[in-house]
């Protein structure tokens, strides 16, 4: 265990070496307080018609769906490719197999880091957006429900972050790599929408895990056999990219 979190310490240190995930998180920063100024503004506008604690009241809920479908996939694309087709790329990678420790710990420690990249961005999102709603529209009502909504949604998070570990296994190139996430990842989304049957079907749908447990109420096999994919999802992605990485000869 202890080999299993120096090497995860490693990792986390590759990633925030790179100016480009501070910047990120600055511009999602940005996002949230220009959404606040644009809705003072939209009331100051309308004479207090539209009133800017409607507007932010329940910030949370309503950032979640943009930052979860979108701007963190990017970043958990970005996160994998650098670890793994860039240390390919560069030639890192053959010191990372020279050194003391087994391929599944460097592959799930490599993974582990990107989901701790992945639940920062979360987690910052989340306290600014609370922050700004209690400042704003001086009402915290619903905070425990969009906690639990932001702790579900980690989970299908989760199953990205092995999808495009196992997607950087059959790619030498970070370019390429990064590449191919965006499209099977727009792909997937853009079926789920087109075939609604289908959507059911692709952890793509399931990236506002949240919906399935909070606000609706669905038959407990239902949710079961929707818990059976998700996981289902994960170990296939989890398995097939830890057997490439295992198999792979530099």
């Amino acid at each position: 265990m202890k080999i299993f979190i120096a090497n995860l310490k490693n990792e986390l240190r590759k990633l925030l070496s790179r100016k480009k995930y501070y910047v990120f998180l600055i511009i999602e920063v940005a996002i949230c307080i220009l959404w606040g100024l644009i809705s003072m503004a939209v009331s100051k506008a309308s004479g207090g018609v539209v009133n800017s604690e409607i507007l932010l009241s329940g910030l949370s809920m309503s950032m979640l769906g943009f930052f979860i479908q979108i701007y963190i996939p990017l970043i958990i694309f970005m996160a994998s490719c650098d670890l793994f087709t860039g240390e390919l790329h560069d030639g890192t990678i053959r010191s990372a197999f020279m050194r003391p420790i087994s391929r599944a710990k460097q592959y799930f420690s490599k993974i582990t880091a990107v989901m701790l990249i992945a639940v920062t961005y979360l987690v910052t999102l989340f306290v600014l957006t609370t922050v700004m709603q209690a400042v704003g529209a001086h009402d915290l009502t619903g905070i425990l429900t969009a906690f639990a909504s932001y702790f579900l949604d980690i989970i299908p998070m989760l199953v990205l972050v092995l999808f495009a570990g196992m997607i950087n296994q059959f790619s030498g190139s970070t370019s390429l790599s990064m590449l191919i996430c965006i499209i099977m990842y727009i792909g997937l989304y853009v079926i789920g929408i087109i075939v609604p049957q289908a959507g059911s079907l692709l952890f793509t749908g399931y990236m506002q895990w949240h919906n399935v447990w909070v606000g609706v109420t669905i038959p407990f096999f239902a949710i079961l056999s929707k818990i059976g994919m998700i996981a289902g999802y994960g170990m296939v992605f989890g398995c097939i990219g830890y057997y490439l990485y295992e198999r792979r000869e530099v």
